[in-house]
Parts: structure tokens; C-alpha cells; sequence
């Protein structure tokens, strides 16, 4: 019999959507694109290029290749007829192919090949976000992407080959980078200087009856994650030590990830990861601005009383435009709120056109991402902005296999001994929740996990001052913006109704 390895993430927030198995037929072919473009990115147009492209991405070969151009003069070709030329012949024959090229493969797959771990973070967050989502409505979503991403990370090490290679390409990062980046977060993210705190933990419940494998224990010691020996033979006993762990962890935000009936007595281990943040804003919102009546309008003639809270201050906007020839109608504003010593910020973001937050989030990529990172790094002259956004409070909890089955990680899941350099006994992953919780009020932002296009950016000193009014549904990221590493992202669709218990939670 088959035993099972269960992955538990612990953490909050955050993100572009690929399946990876699938091979690209090499003729060339002039089919038109489907109407349905965000339905053809997202099942075809994606893997067939980079197929075509190979193993070294070459965009210039992958373009030519589609519009049929000649290798010699493609280059020079395809840069006259650029998005910004909506006249020419390429734009309105191909516009579906090159626009989606351009903002969702080509940076995608530099990513993929990049050696910058927090490239890697960063493409892991977009697609996970994606994926995950489950798109209602009526609910709230949240994840904190880095937290599967560490466990998986070391994971690898214990894998087959087949596994392994899924692994490399899904989670992105091995064990090593993964460590390295935890610690580099920690260190920067709890310096004296700052009143914020931010605390990465992993722990590995074994089976007290089993033995790992001696290089897979090494590897983990080395990476700074701990293994208690556990008796899954008393479920009682051990969710309960579980669960202390959880809630130590995130300081009392989440106090149950796994009950007893969660707890198998063939259980060999349980992986988990928790991150927790607490933050404190660099510019507070006043508590005497906050408006207790304000209405939130969750969707169409469908609105919800929230504490709206309100601040004046010199900050770091932009805006994206998005969609064929970029139309400027088309794209979403955001807004850089810092915490308390500048490393960590909080992005928020809204859809230029009201109510489409899910529209928005089919159109976003990395390439936006790095976009707002730069226009942060480079403004030395933020604009003042009248800000109004939702006090809110918000937990999810989900589990993540199918939505890593969707990133072309699978064979961990599988009854074929995935995980022979873990233990001697066969084993298998059964399954990978995650808990995540995020409160923002006037004073900051708490968030916790466990595991379980074209882009114009507009010249800021074309504003003087400028409204944004987060009273309808958005998306909110917190991010270590020095590295460029998202560590929770949310869509809020429904924020705390107005009542002042709602908002006090644990610090």
C-alpha cells in the first residue's frame, strides 16, 4: 500500500496561467486566432510558442515563425509594425498573437529561464494566483504564493526524475534558492529601524516509525528546516501538535489548519510553512477620517456598508493600459501605500473600467509587475493622492492540488513511488492546503499563510492631485518591493461590514 505525504501551507496573499506538457506542431499555420482571446492565451497560443521557440527562447524566431516573415528582415519588420501602429497589416492580421506574445510568453519564458530567484518567485506568485483563484463572486480570495513555493522547493530534492523535472519547471526554485531568499527577506524586512515584523517558518512532522533518506534530511538541515517526530497513530495528539505549531507561528491568526479526522494513522509527514506579517504603515491613516456609512458596491446595483477609510499624502501612482493597440479606456491604476521603512509596500490596484476586476486580472502579467517595481524605484517625486479604501479583515482556505496540477505539476501526486530519495517506503503527496488571513486597517496590515501588454506607464508630473477610491472590488499586494518578491496577494470582493469587533483580530 502506498503511503501518503501530506503538505499543509500556513501564510497570506497573491498570482499568469500555463500548461507546459503539451507539444507545438512544428508547420506553419495561418489559422486565425479564436474571439475569444483570453480563452485561446490561456489553452493554446502560450505553449505552442514557446515550443516553437525551443528550450533558449528566441522571440524574434518565435514572431517570424507565426506571421511567416523572412528570418533575415523579421526583426526589422516586425519593430514597424509594434502595437503603436494600429494601421499596419501585422497588427490586424496577427494582433492576437503578437499582442499575447508579447506581454504573456516572452516575458513568461524569460522568467522560466531567468537565474534570479525573485524572477522566479515573482512568475511562481502569477501563475498560483491565477490558477487558485476560484473567481466567485461572492468571495473574498487570498494567498500567500512564497509559502507552497518554499515547501515545494525543498520537496524536489526527494523526488524521481520524472517528478523532478515537473518540479524545476513548475515551482521554479530549488531548495537552496528558496532558503537563501527567505533569509534575505527576514533580514531586511526586521531590521531594528523598521516597526515591522515578517517571520518565514517551515517544520517537517515525520512519522516517528519511518526514516528519511540521509541526503534528503541533510538537505533540509541546511536549509534551516526543522523535523520533529511525530505519532499520526494518535490523530488527537497529533493535530493538536500541529495546530500549536500553526498558531505559535502566526501568532494566534490561525489556530487550526488540520483536525483529527485530518490526520491518517499511514500518514509519513507533514510539511508545513508559515509566514506571517505584520506591518505598519509609513503614512497612517487618520481614524477620525474614516467613514463608518460608506457604501462598497461588491457588484452590479449590489453594495455593502464598510468602514471606508481616507488619507492625503504624496504617493506612488500609475496607470497600465492593456488590450489590443493598448487602449488607454482599458487597463488598471494602481497605488504604492509603503510600510514603515520603506522595504515593504502594499500595491493596490483597480480596474480603470468599474466592476472588472476579473477582467483586469486576465490581462495582467509579470511584465506589469516589473513595470510598477520600476516606476517605484525610479519616482523621487510621488503626487498627491486622496486615497479611500475599505477596512477589511479576510481569511481562505484551499487546497492547492488541483491548481498545481494545472502548472504541469503532477507525478507527485501519482501512485507510481514519486519520491524515492524522501523515504525507502513508496510514498506520495495526498495533499497541499493552505490557510491565509490579512486584516488592513488605519494603523497597517496583518497577514498570515500556513501551507497548507503593452504597458505605458504615464508620467506622474502630468497629475497634480489625484482621487483613488477602492469602492468596488480590487487587488492588494504586499511585496518586499527591494527584491521585487510578492509575499501575500488578495482580491477583495467583499470587505468586513461595519462593525468595529469585525475589525480587531490578533496581532
Amino acid at each position: 500500500m502506498k503511503m501518503k505525504l501530506l503538505i499543509v501551507l500556513s501564510a497570506c496573499l497573491a498570482i499568469t496561467i500555463a500548461q507546459k506538457n503539451r507539444r507545438f506542431n512544428q508547420k506553419t499555420t495561418t489559422t486565425p486566432p479564436p474571439s475569444n482571446d483570453n480563452e485561446f492565451f490561456d489553452d493554446r497560443m502560450c505553449d505552442e510558442m514557446k515550443s516553437a521557440a525551443g528550450s533558449e527562447v528566441d522571440p524574434w524566431a518565435c514572431l517570424c515563425h507565426q506571421f511567416q516573415f523572412q528570418r533575415e528582415t523579421c526583426e526589422s519588420d516586425i519593430e514597424k509594425y509594434l502595437p503603436s501602429q494600429p494601421g499596419s497589416k501585422v497588427c490586424k492580421d496577427h494582433r492576437h498573437y503578437y499582442i499575447g506574445l508579447d506581454n504573456r510568453c516572452n516575458y513568461d519564458r524569460a522568467l522560466d529561464s531567468s537565474n534570479d530567484p525573485a524572477g522566479k518567485a515573482m512568475q511562481f506568485a502569477l501563475d498560483l494566483f491565477r490558477v487558485a483563484d476560484n473567481k466567485n463572486p461572492d468571495e473574498n480570495f487570498i494567498i500567500s504564493p512564497l509559502s507552497p513555493q518554499v515547501l515545494l522547493a525543498q520537496l524536489t530534492e526527494g523526488c524521481s526524475e520524472k517528478a523532478r523535472m515537473e518540479m524545476v519547471h513548475g515551482v521554479k526554485l530549488n531548495g537552496n534558492e528558496a532558503a537563501s531568499l527567505v533569509d534575505a527577506l527576514t533580514a531586511a524586512s526586521n531590521k531594528d529601524s523598521t516597526a515591522n515584523k515578517l517571520d518565514i517558518a517551515s517544520v517537517f512532522f515525520k512519522s516517528k516509525d519511518i526514516k528519511l533518506q540521509t541526503e534528503f534530511r541533510d538537505d533540509a538541515k541546511q536549509n534551516n528546516i526543522k523535523m520533529k517526530d511525530i505519532d499520526f497513530s494518535n490523530p488527537q495528539q497529533a493535530a493538536n501538535a500541529v495546530n500549536e505549531w500553526a498558531s505559535t507561528q502566526t501568532r494566534g491568526n490561525i489556530p487550526q489548519v488540520i483536525t483529527e479526522q485530518g490526520i491518517a494513522p499511514d500518514m509519513m509527514m507533514l510539511l508545513m510553512n508559515a509566514v506571517y506579517f505584520k506591518g505598519t504603515w509609513l503614512y497612517k491613516f487618520n481614524e477620525t477620517l474614516t467613514d463608518r456609512r460608506a457604501l462598497f458596491e461588491s457588484s452590479k446595483n449590489k453594495k455593502m456598508p464598510v468602514h471606508m477609510m481616507a488619507q492625503s499624502n504624496k504617493l506612488r501612482f500609475g496607470e497600465i493600459s492593456y488590450g489590443v493597440y493598448s487602449d488607454f479606456r482599458q487597463g488598471l491604476r494602481w497605488v504604492e501605500l509603503p510600510y514603515d521603512g520603506d522595504e515593504l509596500s502594499m500595491i493596490v490596484l483597480l480596474p480603470k473600467v468599474r466592476l472588472q476586476l476579473d477582467e483586469m486580472l486576465r490581462h495582467i502579467n509579470g511584465s506589469h509587475f516589473q513595470e510598477i517595481f520600476d516606476v517605484i524605484r525610479r519616482n523621487h517625486n510621488p503626487i498627491k493622492i486622496h486615497l479611500k479604501m475599505p477596512r477589511f479583515a479576510i481569511k481562505s482556505s484551499v487546497s492547492l492540488v488541483e491548481p498545481l496540477k494545472k502548472l504541469g505539476i503532477k507525478e507527485i501526486f501519482e501512485d507510481d513511488n514519486p519520491l524515492p530519495k524522501l523515504f525507502k517506503t513508496p510514498a506520495k503527496v495526498g495533499d497541499v492546503k493552505q490557510d491565509a488571513f490579512l486584516k488592513v486597517d488605519e494603523d497597517g496590515t496583518t497577514a498570515t499563510a500556513v501551507s497548507r501588454v503593452t504597458i505605458i506607464p504615464l508620467s506622474l508630473n502630468m497629475y497634480e492631485d489625484m482621487d483613488f477610491v477602492c469602492d468596488e472590488p480590487f487587488m492588494v499586494m504586499v511585496v518586499d518591493k527591494t527584491r521585487q518578491i510578492p509575499l501575500f496577494m488578495a482580491k477583495i470582493r467583499k470587505p468586513e461590514k461595519s462593525k468595529d469587533d469585525q475589525s480587531r483580530t490578533r496581532g
